[in-house]
């Protein structure tokens, strides 16, 4: 005859069965049950987790839980949430993006920015997926027909290594300080279908905080003209002309301030088709290299898209 398992039943407090030498019986000898002697709203988030308990041989009281995970000390060099609050290293300070322990989730993170960014502590939205992970979100123009994207990207020159906006791909981000410190950079587009194209990844050894260009830019992969057009030439604001161009680019474009070359091949927030400020939605790409990277177009010679973001890495 086959051994037969125990039972593991849910853990009932009321459960009695009988009685056993003058004690009460709450269980049969051998029966399981689920036990967790942490907050309820805990079990089974992050780390925690529910143990068993099994009842004696008299079936008079069950065990000791065993085998139960409670919440415990967030831990900043795991990619697991110990305090099972549903946030992955809260508190944790990190230098880059980089230093997010591998595994862990895209999302918000602290970070310190050092003795050459800003002070203090600072939130930075990190993708931890992409391209190996550890990208930190250094700019992100969100397409709105609420017409708000385009007035967001009127950022003068002396507010050039500042922040504005709150760090998520849902929302108008930018966090110049991070030119101090990046040596990778990645541009990528999601079009009005959903799709996500990288337009190119380059790198440098450093900026020139004067000017915001490069040093020594290079091209690692993707499409060379928009690399030469948003990384390889010059910044312009609209109270400084660093662009390639007899023209202020930024002027002549609604305002925005970015890198150009001549101009643009993307736009954080104006148009090339007339009018330019088409309706403040934001973000548009030229039409024909966005064929190329395989994203969807609006009909225009430059279409609108929903999102364009550069990460960096270092």
């Amino acid at each position: 005859m086959p051994a037969c398992s125990p039972r593991t039943r849910p853990f009932d407090p009321e459960h009695t069965a009988g009685s056993a030498g003058g004690r009460d019986k709450i269980c049969e000898p051998g029966e399981q049950e689920l036990c967790y002697g942490g907050p309820p709203s805990t079990a089974g988030a992050g780390a925690c987790k529910a143990g068993t308990r099994t009842c004696n041989d008299d079936g008079t009281q069950y065990g000791p839980c065993e085998g139960e995970v409670q919440p415990a000390s967030e831990l900043c060099d795991t990619p697991t949430d110990e305090n099972c609050d549903g946030i992955v290293n809260e508190g944790c300070v990190y230098s880059s993006c980089a230093d997010v322990p591998a595994g862990s989730p895209s999302g918000v993170y602290l970070h310190h920015p050092g003795a050459s960014g800003a002070a203090g502590e600072s939130a930075v939205y990190c993708d931890m997926e992409a391209e190996g992970g550890g990208w930190a979100l250094l700019y992100n123009s969100i397409g709105s027909d609420q017409g708000t994207t385009m007035a967001f990207w009127d950022i003068p020159y002396l507010h050039r290594f500042g922040s504005k906006g709150e760090p998520s791909l849902d929302a108008n981000v930018y966090n110049g300080w991070l030119y101090l410190h990046g040596t990778e950079y990645r541009d990528e587009a999601e079009d009005l279908e959903g799709e996500v194209a990288q337009l190119f990844r380059a790198k440098s050894t450093g900026v020139d905080p004067d000017t915001l260009h490069f040093k020594a830019p290079e091209l690692v992969s993707g499409d060379s003209e928009i690399y030469a057009a948003q990384f390889a030439a010059g910044w312009s604001s609209s109270d400084f002309d660093g662009d390639t161009t007899a023209e202020n680019c930024s002027v002549k474009y609604s305002r925005v301030t970015q890198h150009y070359g001549s101009c643009w091949r993307y736009s954080l927030g104006s148009d090339a088709d007339s009018p330019v400020d088409d309706g403040g939605w934001g973000p548009h790409l030229h039409s024909a290299s966005a064929q190329r990277l395989g994203l969807h177009v609006d009909g225009s010679g430059y279409t609108r898209v929903k999102r364009i973001s550069r990460w960096v890495r270092w």
